[in-house]
């Protein structure tokens, strides 16, 4: 009898509109319950999806027409986030770039307001980003399956 490694690709399109926010962590959560990630695992991933594709909504968009790319690479221990979006102004991409770069649990102002990519940074193992062509912007997040976790 032999056993089948996971390995799955998932993309999904969906219009620069908070509106459809919601709808990816749903099915972010739907997905790692189907393939038994634990609760915790999936509520955290749930908060990942959301923060990073409101950004790429609010800084990496230029119009409501713009696309969102979110896309799961998933393996047995593994999920691998991308989030893709246009690209926004240079000022916006600069500060992604200092948000991603600074060490984690760097102390924040207070009122700050900018703790979004921390809470992902705590959650990930892994957090990069890249600018391709055109201004084409890529967050990737990587996160371990705990198998410590009980479901």
């Amino acid at each position: 009898m032999s056993t089948t490694a996971l390995r799955q690709t998932l993309t999904l399109c969906f219009p620069s509109d908070l509106g459809y926010i919601p709808a990816m962590r749903k099915f972010v959560a739907d997905v790692l319950t189907a393939h038994n990630f634990s609760s915790r695992y999936i509520y955290r991933s749930e908060i990942i999806v959301d923060e990073v594709c409101h950004n790429a909504v609010m800084y990496g968009s230029k119009s409501i027409e713009a696309e969102i790319v979110l896309i799961m690479h998933l393996t047995e221990d593994t999920v691998e986030f991308f989030v893709q979006d246009e690209g926004g102004s240079a000022r916006d991409v600069q500060q992604l770039k200092s948000a991603v770069e600074k060490p984690r649990l760097e102390t924040m102002s207070p009122g700050d307001g900018k703790i979004g990519l921390e809470i992902v940074k705590m959650f990930a193992e892994e957090l990069d980003f890249a600018v391709g062509e055109d201004n084409l912007t890529s967050v990737r997040i990587v996160r371990k399956r705990d198998i410590s976790e009980a479901k």
